[in-house]
């Protein structure tokens, strides 16, 4: 049925007589639209015909010589009419309704998760100085407002999030590491650099401090030794316990074909179900079960159990189908792929301690390639553990005083 019809409405006419032919004849002759003519059956016939005409049409039919009447009107202003004499059901129905729009809009229940030394009850505060909190409009939200906001309250958070799952907001967190992980004591270690990069600060638990803030350090070179100085000399080799930070620079890129096809859901959706027995499946749908040629399939199965109570071995199968096409990614899209896969990259080389103080992105194609570029200014530590060689250990103990010396 044609919308238009549906939003204007239509009524079923029945015509009867000797001639309801001589009526349709009048009727199309009046200009009277209808469809749908049924054969005549013992003298009688029925068509449609739009609702704001039926009057009219039924008068015409009755000038033929015939007896017409209206049977039924369809379409929304016959569902209006109905519906205006519930209206007082009507009234608290669209009050729910707005209510609930209202409600999935607004926040009403928060978790927090990935702290673990900052107390909920702290992130709380701080979220709730930042408009999110249980009632607030959560459409409203700036992640990186927010992000920023509760970093300035609680210094003690490296990045946070706020992931939104309908009403629930999850907030994950990831706090700042400022303890030095467990070591084998035993082993005798230099703290090397294993990147370049300009020092920003050196801290030596154990061991002498090389470096220094201020200068610059190129992959290999050691900063802090596996020694440890007294007041006037070497007192013998330890294992180096420290870390160094330092601003380190990056210059990632990545290469893409500049035209790549992607696939674009239609919106035509087929649903089929399957009974499992045991290892037996019963189709309940007449084609076969293979996906056809551009459609991907999506299965899930409903088993007969309840958890922890018992569980059959019975189960409902739903496979939807769902056709797609293929076309070309735009390059706005294709970049900004690129530019999400450049960050994870230089995440996972700075590691969970590092920071990125900025970073740009460029992009240019040639040869049929789209070339992405990142390029960014961290802070990071950059010290490894490098246990120590048998010249490392011969030059520590050539510096140590002598038992002459002592003497």
């Amino acid at each position: 049925m044609n919308i238009v019809r549906r939003i204007t409405g239509w009524a079923e006419l029945s015509i009867t007589g000797a001639s309801p032919a001589a009526a349709l004849t009048l009727l199309a002759a009046r200009g009277v639209p209808f469809w749908d003519v049924t054969p005549p059956v013992d003298f009688k016939l029925t068509l449609k015909t739009p609702a704001r005409c039926a009057e009219h049409a039924a008068a015409v039919a009755a000038s033929s010589g015939c007896e017409a009447a209206v049977t039924a009107y369809h379409g929304l202003p016959a569902l209006w009419r109905k519906a205006r004499r519930r209206l007082t059901l009507l009234i608290p129905l669209a009050a729910a309704a707005l209510v609930l729009a209202w409600s999935l809009t607004r926040v009403w229940e928060i978790t927090i998760t990935g702290n673990e030394t900052i107390p909920d009850g702290v992130i709380m505060q701080a979220l709730a100085a930042c408009g999110v909190e249980i009632g607030a409009d959560w459409t409203s939200f700036s992640p990186d407002a927010i992000r920023n906001g509760v970093i300035l309250r609680v210094p003690e958070i490296r990045w946070m999030t706020v992931k939104m799952t309908g009403c629930h907001a999850e907030v994950i967190v990831r706090e700042k590491r400022t303890y030095i992980e467990p070591v084998d004591e035993d082993e005798l270690v230099n703290i090397v650099a294993d990147k370049a990069g300009f020092i920003t600060a050196v801290y030596a638990k154990r061991g002498t401090a090389v470096a220094e803030a201020g200068r610059v350090c190129l992959p290999g070179d050691v900063l802090i030794g596996g020694w440890e100085t007294g007041r006037f000399y070497v007192q013998g080799a330890v294992r180096a316990i420290g870390y160094v930070t330092a601003r380190t620079w990056y210059d990632i890129t990545a290469a893409a074909p500049d035209t790549v096809y992607v696939k674009r859901q239609t919106g035509e959706t087929t649903t089929r179900y399957s009974l499992i027995l045991g290892k037996i499946r019963v189709n309940l749908y007449p084609d076969d079960s293979i996906c056809p040629e551009g459609c991907d399939k999506i299965t899930t199965a409903i088993p007969l159990a309840r958890a922890g109570v018992f569980t059959l071995p019975v189960a409902i199968e739903r496979t939807v189908i769902s056709a797609y096409e293929t076309e070309p990614q735009p390059a706005a899209e294709l970049r900004e792929e690129l530019e999400a896969l450049l960050m994870a990259e230089l995440e996972g080389r700075i590691g969970d301690d590092g920071e990125i103080v900025s970073c740009e992105f460029t992009a240019s194609a040639a040869d049929g390639m789209l070339y992405v570029t990142l390029r960014a200014e961290c802070e990071e530590k950059i010290g490894k553990p490098v246990p120590l060689t048998d010249g490392d250990l011969r030059a520590i103990q050539a510096k140590m005083p002598t038992t002459a010396d002592n003497g």
